[in-house]
């Protein structure tokens, strides 16, 4: 028993530190989970990783789990709303006072527009209990989608989300206990260049050495090889609520023949200091949509990396990659 536990213990120290057995640089290779999980989100709770994605089945969000980032196990299904009955869209998680707090949206059966809502656990496998609507699709032009949670440097908690007409992203503050929101509406950013093909989506928030970054994806989700458009920008801003000046060049695109149409972000900080941006993307089976490719959007991470205050991500990548370093000291 003993020699067992210290034998865990010796591959987990390597699995941390990014080290093979034989003791040399470990690697990875895209997709490190082959299989449907759209629009994923991934935090890290008590040494575990955690990933929730978009349902692939009747039976809710998906959720999975990792120590590594790497080697994924799938728990089946987290979460289904009881007030709906389809379109289980891009759900987060945080962790807030002590509770997981899952944002998400799905259709409303009364309006056939998509409603965010909210609800809570107190594992972050679940199982998570609805807690109330957060945003309705009627109090726009159209329906509602991709929420996220973003803290400000003094605790104020904002929701990030899309409207579907137009699809810019916007904000409102939130209650401090997460359950509502305040009517003021903050526009973040709007499709106003030809490369966005009338979509600003997915909206993932980052605080660093004093500017907000915004990472966010543009373009069609599915779509002929021709025409894969689908891909994450950037933005920046002195405050959460702007004004926010759009980067040039996009941080992953499609790579003709390897990858179609990588999005729908989060971005994963490690205890090494090392950043890691984690997406969906379509391989090279078929067309990139539903019906014609057989694996549907897969699960692939990349490192992030900085130019000064500028990102960069080593990626779309195919090939073997050095696995992240999740514990002691980040590489350059």
């Amino acid at each position: 028993m003993i020699r067992t536990l210290l034998a865990v213990t010796a591959m987990l120290l390597r699995v941390a530190v990014g080290l093979s057995a034989d003791g040399t640089a470990a690697t990875y290779t895209n997709p490190v989970w082959p299989k449907d999980f759209p629009d994923p989100h991934i935090i890290r709770s008590d040494g575990t990783f955690y990933a929730y994605a978009t349902q692939n089945s009747p039976d809710g969000f998906q959720v999975m789990e990792s120590a590594d980032l790497v080697h994924w196990t799938h728990r089946g299904a987290a979460f289904k709303p009881p007030w709906s009955d389809g379109h289980y869209w891009a759900p987060e998680v945080v962790k807030h006072r002590g509770s997981f707090f899952m944002t998400y949206s799905a259709i409303n059966p009364e309006t056939q527009l998509h409603d965010i809502g909210v609800a809570t656990a107190t594992d972050p496998l679940g199982p998570f209990e609805h807690r109330a609507i957060l945003v309705r699709g009627y109090e726009t032009n159209g329906g509602v989608i991709d929420a996220t949670v973003f803290f400000d440097t003094d605790g104020t908690p904002y929701l990030l989300y899309s409207e579907e007409s137009p699809r810019r992203i916007v904000l409102r503050e939130m209650a401090p206990d997460l359950l509502s929101v305040e009517a003021e509406l903050t526009e973040v950013v709007r499709p106003d260049r030809p490369w966005e093909r009338g979509v600003t989506e997915a909206p993932t928030v980052l605080l660093r050495n004093g500017v907000y970054h915004l990472f966010f994806s543009v373009g069609w989700y599915q779509s002929g090889k021709l025409d894969a458009c689908y891909a994450v920008r950037h933005a920046t801003a002195p405050s959460i609520r702007g004004p926010w000046t759009k980067s040039e060049g996009a941080l992953l695109e499609t790579r003709v023949g390897r990858v179609y149409g990588p999005g729908h972000q989060c971005v994963v900080q490690l205890p090494s200091g090392e950043m890691w941006m984690a997406y969906h993307g379509w391989d090279d089976q078929g067309e990139p949509r539903y019906g014609a490719n057989p694996l549907g959007r897969t699960l692939r991470i990349d490192r992030l990396r900085w130019d000064g205050d500028m990102p960069v991500i080593d990626g779309p990548t195919t090939t073997p990659m050095p696995v992240p370093v999740v514990e002691g000291e980040a590489r350059d």
